[in-house]
């Protein structure tokens, strides 16, 4: 496509020409950012943190409501936080420098602590004084070679005690180990000596005994990963791709399988670096695939077929009574989000949604055939189960998902931006709602199991808010069994953090 058909096209979305620049060519990007971002408040969070004064601590967060004294662990999110750095702003929501938040709760206070994860392309930028390494949706001129997946790795995806250590993860490149005592970064994680620098990705599952399992993937191969409870590598298997080169984010396990759904999405790397970001652009008459791997042997598979579609997270997948796999994903017709909405976002405009919908597939081990059903049509991201019902089938299965949710735009909101949280009952399709309000971004929420109690809806929700109207991050518990109600206890931060993505919670031992 020439330079002037892509403009127009542009042009016709409303996007703008500005994320086509290399970042050092826009010196005055902050300052429109921040003209933007006054008379849009709910994108405040765009603007990210500081390098020299991004860590953030407050040792007792001013609450309301009551936070139940059983409720005692530490609670992790991460995210992009650094966006701009000498003058240059990153174009691609997906492009900052990842910050790990750490939620402690102990006995109905709450504390926080918020550090900046110290990774080798952090390191060097900081030493250079500006940003020196190509991103998935900036041009960054000038800068030494890339040896290594780890050269770019922004740590910036997920975060999850396990062992002892903090993991935050990325989508292409190795996990980082973080203190839990004070997020002070350990370094990349090696799981074993030559295993260095192979990827870990970002959606690792922790089954009923404590075992991790992960995928990373190379082009036409790819790794599973399965780490013991005690932090040991218990085993690695190689695989090749049945579609070589496309996008990989999330994955399920049950008793027996590991399921990895491969959506028809490629990363152009042919375009030049000047010409903006490398895009990322549906395969046409490529299916999104679905790919069932036996966890003892992950040459005993099968590979299943459905409709083209993205696909960034997955609810759970379960074995049912006949042998089947029954898997919850949430489906976009299209990668918009992931090649405009998110940088429409960092430009400070306003993105529609992207219409992405809770879905449920079932998949015959026996014969092959796949048979999918979409839930009600709201707008829905992040899912997330009991974690205590992970890769559990048969009566113990999980039942339940909670999503992030978006029902509607009125009064200006941001489409693309969630608003409240939705409940569904899987087998009945009968949900439970709670909205936030228009003056609120909801982020990714989870689901807290009670201690010593085992209802898959005996839980607390625990999850993330930014208040536009009081310019605030909020911590919210809900109940689970009533999550209509809303927030039963709120922790409100004496800042704004980064909108992130994903995290979990370690209880306190």
């Amino acid at each position: 496509m020439s330079r002037r058909r892509l403009l127009q096209g542009l042009a016709a979305a409303g996007l703008g020409t500005a994320w086509l620049l290399p970042a050092q060519s826009r010196p005055a990007a902050a300052d429109r950012i921040r003209a933007r971002l006054a008379a849009n408040p709910l994108l405040t969070p765009f603007l990210g943190v500081d390098d020299t004064s991004g860590d953030r601590l407050a040792e007792s967060v001013p609450t309301r409501g009551r936070w139940p004294e059983a409720l005692r662990g530490r609670f992790y999110r991460n995210g992009p936080a650094l966006f701009e750095r000498a003058g240059q702003r990153y174009h691609h929501w997906f492009d900052g420098d990842g910050m790990v938040q750490q939620f402690t709760l102990y006995g109905g206070r709450i504390g926080h602590r918020g550090r900046l994860v110290q990774t080798s392309k952090l390191m060097a930028e900081r030493a250079a004084g500006r940003f020196l390494f190509n991103a998935l949706g900036t041009a960054i001129e000038g800068g030494p070679p890339i040896t290594g997946a780890d050269s770019i790795n922004a740590a910036n995806t997920n975060a999850l005690e396990h062992a002892g250590r903090v993991l935050a993860m990325w989508e292409g490149g190795s996990a980082y180990g973080l203190d839990p005592k004070d997020l002070s970064t350990q370094g990349p994680v090696t799981w074993r000596a030559d295993l260095a620098g192979l990827p870990f990705t970002a959606h690792p599952k922790v089954d009923a005994g404590g075992h991790l399992w992960n995928i990373g993937t190379m082009g036409r191969h790819f790794v599973v990963w399965q780490v013991g409870p005690d932090g040991r590598l218990l085993s690695i298997q190689h695989g090749s791709s049945p579609y070589p080169g496309g996008m990989v984010h999330d994955m399920a396990v049950t008793g027996r399988y590991l399921v990895v759904p491969l959506p028809p999405v490629k990363l152009d790397f042919s375009r030049p670096v000047g010409d903006g970001p490398r895009r990322f652009e549906m395969d046409p008459g490529e299916p999104l695939r679905i790919l069932v791997m036996d966890k003892a042997d992950i040459a005993r598979r099968r590979v299943f077929e459905l409709p083209p579609q993205m696909v960034f997270h997955i609810g759970n997948a379960h074995e049912a009574g006949d042998g089947a796999v029954v898997l919850s994903f949430v489906g976009a017709p299209d990668a918009w989000f992931l090649d405009r909405g998110a940088v429409a976002l960092m430009a400070g405009e306003p993105s529609p949604a992207g219409g992405s919908q809770l879905q449920t597939v079932r998949l015959d081990m026996a014969s092959g055939r796949a048979q999918a059903e979409r839930h009600a049509a709201t707008v829905v991201e992040f899912p997330r189960i009991n974690p205590k019902r992970i890769g559990l089938g048969g009566a113990e299965a999980a039942q339940w998902l909670l999503c992030g949710a978006s029902w509607d735009s009125a009064g200006g909101r941001d489409a693309s931006l969630l608003q409240g949280l939705q409940l569904t009952h899987m087998p009945s399709g009968r949900t439970q709602r709670f909205d936030y309000g228009p003056q609120v971004v909801a982020e990714e929420h989870i689901l807290v199991p009670k201690p010593g109690r085992s209802g898959e809806l005996e839980a607390w929700v625990l999850g993330t808010t930014f208040d536009a109207a009081k310019q605030a991050t909020v911590l919210n518990l809900l109940e689970a069994a009533d999550l209509a109600t809303g927030p039963v206890a709120q922790a409100v931060l004496p800042y704004v953090l980064p909108l992130g993505f994903h995290g979990n919670f370690t209880a306190a031992t």
